[in-house]
């Protein structure tokens, strides 16, 4: 017995150094989208927030380059040095559809220079979730080094310029946004992954270190945007969520029956029969917590997780 638990723990550790993500541009499996995409619909309109970090000359202090549609060019960026970060904010919300929900586009030169970043994103401006991010990279990576895309998921520059890495709201469990904020990771081994693992990039670059932004592609907006395609996954939504004062819930019919909101004990706390197509609801009188909302919409039922912050 013993020796089949050691042989298990052997077979496991070599599943995880064998462990790998979708390979770089230019390889069957890829999961880049091309900055020419017809998925992509629009793009970042405005910045905020802005603080840069170490090793960065001003000429790239160019926050209004990110803005707009992707060049795929080395010079068209805004670059946040060792560190720093940026918030983009967008026409309309983002939300949750089909598959993935909107892409980065960074500037590295190739397919292994990967300059690395983290990716938060927020409804409201000031609660941010991070998305899950992996790196299996097991030693330091010198200043202009390489680093195995295979090896690395969850980070805005996986891929090199004019090809864009995918995001899905599904792995922050929220159904719409308006910001995303990009940090810049210092590849020196003091940051970790979502399972605490090191995370290498290349270190130490001067000039334009860190992160260099040329843009951020929209697949799934609310307003104009939407159509048939992009609206397959749900035609309900609720926004926002996380909610402090109030949530929207729009649906592109007539056919709700009912609106039930339940508190974690299931008391209804909230009861509405029917819905036109946008209801607008006063959830300020509410603790904050995790509430559950469960709708009726002809023969099937719509059960979403509410969470409410302040």
């Amino acid at each position: 017995m013993k020796n089949i638990i050691i042989f298990l723990f052997f077979i496991l550790i070599s599943l995880n150094i064998k462990a790998q993500y979708a390979p770089d541009a230019d390889t069957h499996g890829t999961t880049a989208i091309y900055k020419d995409s017809s998925i992509i619909v629009a793009w970042a309109s405005g910045y905020k927030d802005t603080i840069y970090g170490e090793d960065v000359d001003e000429k790239w202090k160019t926050p209004e380059k990110a803005l707009g549609k992707a060049e795929g060019t080395s010079g068209d960026i805004v670059c946040l040095g060792r560190g720093g970060q940026i918030t983009f904010t967008f026409d309309s919300c983002i939300y949750n559809g089909e598959g993935v929900d909107f892409v980065t586009f960074e500037n590295g030169f190739s397919n292994t220079f990967l300059e690395l970043g983290w990716i938060e994103v927020s409804y409201d401006g000031i609660h941010f979730e991070r998305f899950p991010n992996y790196s299996l990279t097991k030693e330091p990576v010198d200043a202009y080094g390489d680093i195995d895309p295979t090896k690395i998921n969850g980070y805005c520059s996986k891929y090199r310029q004019g090809y864009g890495t995918p995001f899905d709201l599904d792995s922050v469990n929220l159904d719409t946004i308006r910001y995303i904020k990009f940090i810049d990771i210092t590849g020196d081994g003091s940051c970790v992954d979502s399972q605490g693992h090191v995370i290498y990039d290349p270190y130490k670059t001067s000039g334009s270190a860190g992160l260099d932004i040329d843009a951020i592609g929209v697949i799934h907006m609310l307003g104009k945007y939407m159509n048939v395609t992009n609206i397959q996954k749900t035609d309900i939504l609720i926004y926002p969520n996380p909610a402090s004062n109030y949530i929207n819930i729009k649906t592109d019919g007539n056919d709700i029956q009912s609106i039930n909101i339940y508190d974690i004990t299931g008391k209804v706390i909230y009861h509405k029969d029917g819905l036109t197509k946008k209801l607008n609801i006063d959830i300020s009188y509410l603790k904050e917590g995790i509430y559950f909302i469960n709708i009726r919409k002809n023969t099937k039922t719509i059960n979403k997780k509410l969470i409410i912050k302040r």
